[in-house]
């Protein structure tokens, strides 16, 4: 630890309250004339990224942006400095406690939080929230901010009562300059949405979700997205997997539980359309049940800090693992999960020293050996087809006849739950299961695709690197993406999204097959092992048109060009993900223009092929029918 200044900028310092990995924070005060002092928070750049443009630009855009937000829930930004030419924010002193110590309290003490109190906290925040959501610059214009980390350690509690929320450092407006994917990786996984897991663009509803499992958190004493593993950790939150809180639903009471899964739906659109709609649910619950106000939340928050200590109840695993059955770790996450998690750690810390030491480096066979684990492809979206016998198909045909765009396009749209085989040019063949229309696994036998060398041609990983790290996988079960991160070679959220956008690439290729021939098994279950990805099938059609071939288009306008396009439904067309482009398609197909017309509007080559991409996406899945 480093010596502690004696002053930052005009203000001297006390003590230092945190370092985190951008930032160190300090106990401050100002002095003025006549005796004035006043306490206040030092948000100081550490000193290793001073000569990082980036950091520094985010420094000041989180300073800039949080600074003209003006609200009681909401820790303020007195000042934005310089000091030793290293930028600092002067902030509020809050004189109180985090959400996440206080909650460490309740474990120390065996005392909970009650529902009432956890439900006043969450309507503070949602209030706070609401307001930073619709926030506006002072000529108007919408700064378009989600704070993107609503997290315990985030929300203030004062000696008071009072409720504040901190830390935009990763907010982020609509039209920030400088956005980086480092802010996204400082948020918590286990508070993050499922649209910020998979990368998608973000609003308020985002915050509400995280909001959310905050709620249920403080209320249960436990994590509600909890695994020995960070993948396995987002790809609940990627699920909303609520077993947890389906499991402790008699902590949570029912109306509470009602306006939490409500906030915590996957899909931002069943959740509530803004914080300030859970804040008003949230307000109505509290009016029926006690009306708990700041006096309220100060006497527990003085209790609570000033009660003894319980007595623990050592637990011993089979391992001999001994934990202790009310500590912080524990009532949070739970002792079976916190043993999985010191049983992952060791396996990770046998695997990085043979990795380091080269275990079995320098064949080139290293690589294609991963073929030969079944379960590492299966478990990673591999490359093994599965050979048991099956019944006739329920249906099957020629991708001439249909293309795969409408084939895969009926499948989702019917919701569809089965296995779908794919056998194109030169003996490829795919296998995909759906569930409820979705891909949850695609195997294939082209070698390309498989993870490691979609990862090696990513420029995710090394081949080096990868070969190593598949010599060392049976230490994590037998998964590549597993063992890329325990080894430190790729970020758990990086692995997620590449994992995502690899077994998503599999499809895309198939959507421009001119020909080929499929069958469809309706109703049979994935036997393998997986991690379900919960792919949406609209985005990759849509990335799919987007790959067509332009000699396939060229081709396909050709035999359409006296043809009337004419719009028939208008299903939310965002879900295809191609953007706004799309939209002005669809309305352009009015049905008096002929695709030959339509085409003459346009000007340049690229525009054209970019065109016709769009209308075979529109006509393929029967938004547009060509008369």
């Amino acid at each position: 630890m480093r010596s502690l200044p004696q002053s930052v900028g005009k203000y001297q310092v006390l003590e230092r309250l945190a370092v985190g990995g951008m930032a160190e924070l300090f106990k401050a005060r100002a002095l003025g004339e006549h005796g004035f002092e006043k306490l206040v928070v030092i948000k100081k750049i550490l000193p290793q990224l001073v000569a990082d443009p980036a950091f520094i630009q985010m420094f000041l855009d989180e300073a800039r942006l949080t600074a003209q937000l003006d609200h009681p829930n909401i820790v303020h930004v007195f000042e934005l400095g310089t000091d030793a030419d290293t930028p600092y924010i002067a902030m509020q002193w809050v004189d109180g406690i985090d959400l996440l110590a206080l909650l460490r309290e309740c474990a120390r003490t065996q005392l909970r939080l009650p529902a009432h109190l956890a439900a006043l906290i969450a309507r503070e925040v949602a209030d706070a929230l609401d307001y930073a959501h619709h926030a506006t610059a002072p000529d108007g214009r919408a700064l378009g901010l989600v704070h993107r980390d609503v997290s315990p350690g985030n929300i203030l509690v004062s000696r008071r009562g009072d409720v504040k929320l901190t830390d935009f450092g990763i907010a982020r407006a609509a039209e920030r300059q400088h956005k980086t994917e480092a802010g996204m990786l400082k948020g918590k996984y286990g508070y993050m949405s499922p649209e910020q897991v998979s990368g998608a663009e973000l609003d308020g509803r985002s915050d509400v979700f995280s909001l959310a499992v905050v709620l249920v958190e403080t209320i249960m004493a436990r994590r509600l997205f909890t695994a020995p593993s960070d993948l396995d950790v987002l790809l609940m939150v990627r699920d909303a997997n609520l077993e947890r809180l389906h499991k402790y639903a008699s902590e949570v009471p029912l109306e509470l539980r009602v306006i939490a899964e409500r906030a915590l739906e996957r899909l931002p659109s069943g959740r509530f359309a803004s914080a300030g709609e859970l804040r008003d649910a949230l307000t109505g619950w509290l009016h029926r049940n006690g009306r708990p106000d700041a006096r309220d939340l100060a006497a527990f928050v003085a209790r609570v800090t000033a009660a003894p200590s319980a007595p623990t109840v050592p637990i011993t695993a089979d391992d001999g693992t001994v934990t202790e059955a009310y500590d912080e770790v524990n009532t949070l996450s739970g002792p079976a999960t916190q043993m999985g998690k010191a049983a992952a750690q060791r396996e990770a810390d046998v695997a990085r020293a043979e990795f380091i030491a080269g275990r079995g480096e320098g064949g080139e066979d290293v690589v294609e050996d991963e073929v030969s684990h079944e379960i590492d492809l299966n478990a990673e979206g591999g490359n093994l087809v599965e050979k048991s016998p099956r019944p006739q198909p329920a249906e099957s045909g020629d991708l001439r006849q249909i293309s795969p765009i409408r084939l895969l396009y009926k499948l989702a749209r019917g919701r569809a739950k089965g296995l779908l085989v794919l056998e194109g040019r030169a003996g490829i063949l795919k296998e995909a299961y759906l569930d409820d229309g979705d891909p949850q696994f695609v195997s294939s036998n082209v070698t390309s695709e498989r993870l490691g060398d979609f990862l090696v041609a990513q420029g995710a990983v090394t081949p080096q690197a990868l070969q190593r790290a598949v010599q060392v996988m049976p230490h994590f079960a037998g998964k590549l993406a597993d063992t890329l991160v325990g080894l430190g070679l790729l970020k758990p959220l990086d692995a997620y999204r590449l994992l995502a956008r690899q077994v998503s690439a599999k499809l895309i290729d198939v959507c421009t097959w001119p020909k080929g021939r499929y069958r469809w098994y309706a109703g049979r279950a994935n036997p393998f092992q997986v991690r379900p990805l919960h792919l949406d099938a609209r985005r990759i059609l849509g990335a799919g048109a987007a790959a067509l071939d332009v000699a396939f288009v060229d081709e396909w306008a050709a035999g359409v060009s006296a043809r009337r396009p004419r719009a028939t439904t208008r299903e939310d067309l965002a879900g295809f993900g191609v953007g706004e482009a799309l939209g002005r398609v669809h309305d352009m197909a009015d049905g008096r223009a002929t695709v030959a017309d339509l085409l003459a509007r346009v000007r340049s080559p690229d525009a054209r092929t970019n065109f016709l991409r769009l209308l075979y996406l529109l006509a393929e899945t029967d938004q547009v029918e060509l008369a």
